[in-house]
């Protein structure tokens, strides 16, 4: 069997999708912690991989494709971990691999306020896998062509308490008069280097998310690693 087959069949890996801005990663370093903390949560050996050996592959990747892309400016590199293992689910050993993804990022025209739906046919459990990035995403799968179904910009996911707790590809925050509330990471959402930014820049209480807080908002916003938060609003649909 493929190793990489593992990651096919079982999702099991982790990712971090990352911004390459002229040549450099913003916050590459929050990302490694962010992939190092998740591969002990799920027992995948690093086998040596630290910050340091991280940053030059990341680098190199990225020297390799601007040689033979001059002209690009803005870039996704994708990391992938995954468990180099032989077995079902049960895997004969735990040795991490890493593989990089690299490609143009393409921005679509989108509306100044994009408009999100709300994702009922599936909800999303809480628990110590639910605020990691991995290859477990068919939610997010089923959610993104919902919304397209329905004619939106995206959708909004709930989790089994029928909290909102994120959108498809992005943590979510919302604006009350002066104060900034978000999802706490126990009611299920993934913990965005994009959404510890905003927190960090704003004074953010965090708070279960329900329907009615986002109609009553005076701002909503959708925070990820790869764009600037992006302004939304929630569609009811009939």
């Amino acid at each position: 069997m493929n190793l990489m087959e593992r990651a096919f069949l079982y999702g099991d890996l982790l990712f971090e999708s990352m911004r390459v801005e002229y040549g450099r990663i913003p916050h590459i370093a929050r990302h490694f912690k962010r992939l190092e903390q998740s591969a002990q949560t799920l027992k995948i050996d690093l086998c040596g991989l630290n910050e340091e050996k991280f940053n030059r592959l990341c680098e190199q990747k990225i020297a390799e494709f601007e040689a033979q892309n001059p002209d690009s400016s803005f870039l996704r590199l994708r990391a992938v971990l995954y468990r180099d293992s032989q077995g079902t689910y049960l895997p004969l050993e735990n040795k991490g691999k890493l593989e990089l993804q690299i490609s143009e990022i393409t921005y679509l025209v989108q509306p100044e306020i994009l408009r999100l739906g709300i994702y009922t046919p599936q909800q999303k459990a809480p628990g110590i896998l639910a605020n990691l990035k991995t290859g477990n995403a068919l939610i997010y799968v089923m959610a993104s062509i919902w919304a397209q179904e329905n004619n939106l910009d995206g959708a909004l996911i709930l989790n089994t308490q029928n909290a909102i707790i994120e959108s498809t590809h992005s943590n979510i925050f919302w604006r009350k008069g002066t104060t900034w509330f978000t999802p706490p990471l126990a009611d299920g959402c993934v913990a965005g280097i994009g959404r510890q930014l905003f927190m960090e820049s704003h004074t953010v209480e965090e708070k279960s998310c329900h329907t009615q807080d986002l109609l009553n908002a005076d701002e909503c916003l959708l925070s990820n690693a790869l764009n600037a938060p992006r302004n939304f609003r929630v569609i009811e649909l009939g």
